[in-house]
């Protein structure tokens, strides 16, 4: 399994990650807006810090 956050991500958006990894249940609903809102992303880095969050929390198929 792996961990840690993938260095192709900007600052804003691994902090995000690592977040919402943490807080998942307590994040508000719709995620997106509230990423954008939180951690100032764009939709595309919102969407990226959400699957990046599913990889830290063992969530994803990926192959290593």
């Amino acid at each position: 399994m792996m961990t840690g956050v993938d260095h192709e991500l900007s600052d804003k958006a691994d902090e995000a990650a690592v977040w919402l990894a943490v807080n998942w249940w307590k994040a508000e609903r719709p995620l997106v807006p509230f990423l954008r809102k939180r951690f100032g992303l764009t939709p595309h880095e919102a969407v990226v810090s959400m699957r990046e969050s599913a990889r830290i929390r063992g969530l994803t198929n990926e192959k290593p």
